[in-house]
């Protein structure tokens, strides 16, 4: 029997680009069988903005409330076997209900993953966003997760399995999708990757991810719970992740929030800081992470970015002789 699809928007004040995501959905060459709409709210409703003949359902919120308790209201509300999460500016190619749905009834799996590619003023600004090329062989996803956010519009997942884990955690306004796909990964589902650009985000200035301190300080709420609920294997991971959010942190000028992610680090691990470079990582671990930061700090401001960049590949090439 064939699994049926639902497709669950969560919308606020997105207005036309609602239109055009709604009708880049109605043009697939295989039409899913649910389309439901969360309104958060918004000044400008959803059913305002629904093309001719859009059989989607809208539920509208009397309180702003964010992504969570949105998706979490669309996952209650829909019927489907399969669910895909999406926000309401984006776009979808379209073959994507067809190659997810192939993909299905061939593999049976309960978490489908296909690429991303990112727009910004109409122009492509990245092909491959999760570079799932990258991942062939991946044996162990929670460790993926952790160390790279999984974005929401790549999945498409069996309903029964997200309610397993009771769809988004409610406490967390910003890094929702990177926790909730941390928790996902952690039940073991099987998955199935789709190597193709099926969806294309839209980079919006105005869009909640810009607010990159309050993005990161919930990215250490959600690694501060994860901590207490992963087992022990993934601390080393967690650390590192802790440590990258206190240092984006910290380049935002959110110093307080920063110093509470370094503790974090420093407590989970100690953290290597293995994406950082050579002088950063042995400041870090022998003055500490806000030590290597000033210094870095320090380092962009004397230096220009020119000269940086001739920097790096003078030493580049000196490595490869």
């Amino acid at each position: 029997m064939k699994r049926t699809i639902g497709v669950l928007i969560t919308y606020y004040n997105e207005k036309e680009l609602l239109t055009e995501f709604l009708e880049s959905l109605l043009k697939q060459t295989c039409q899913v069988d649910e389309i439901l709409i969360y309104d958060d709210a918004s000044t400008a409703a959803a059913e305002q903005y629904l093309p001719l003949r859009c059989p989607a359902k809208v539920i509208r919120g009397s309180i702003n409330r964010g992504p969570s308790y949105g998706r979490n209201i669309l996952l209650q509300e829909s019927q489907s076997d399969y669910i895909h999460f999406q926000d309401a500016d984006d776009l979808f190619h379209p073959d994507w209900c067809l190659r997810v749905s192939q993909a299905i009834e061939a593999t049976q799996a309960e978490w489908i993953l296909t690429e991303i590619s990112s727009y910004q003023n109409g122009e492509l600004a990245c092909e491959r966003v999760l570079e799932l090329n990258k991942r062939t062989g991946v044996t162990d996803w929670v460790r993926q997760a952790i160390q790279g956010a999984i974005l929401v519009p790549a999945g498409t997942y069996l309903r029964s399995k997200i309610q397993v884990i009771g769809g988004y955690r409610k406490d967390l306004w910003q890094s929702e999708d990177y926790d909730f796909h941390v928790r996902l990964a952690a039940t073991d589902p099987s998955i199935a990757v789709i190597d193709e650009p099926l969806i294309h985000i839209r980079l919006r200035s105005n869009s909640r991810s810009k607010k990159q301190a309050e993005v990161w300080g919930s990215a250490v709420e959600a690694i501060t719970k994860l901590a207490d609920e992963l087992p022990e294997k993934y601390r080393f991971d967690l650390a590192e992740a802790a440590a990258r959010a206190g240092s984006m942190l910290f380049r935002n000028n959110a110093k307080s929030a920063a110093r509470r992610a370094f503790a974090l680090a420093k407590k989970l691990g100690p953290p290597e800081y293995e994406r950082e470079r050579k002088y950063y990582r042995f400041i870090a671990r022998n003055f500490g992470q806000e030590q290597a930061e000033r210094f870095g700090q320090l380092y962009r401001s004397c230096l220009p970015e020119m000269l940086r960049r001739q920097l790096r590949r003078s030493q580049q090439s000196a490595a490869v002789i």
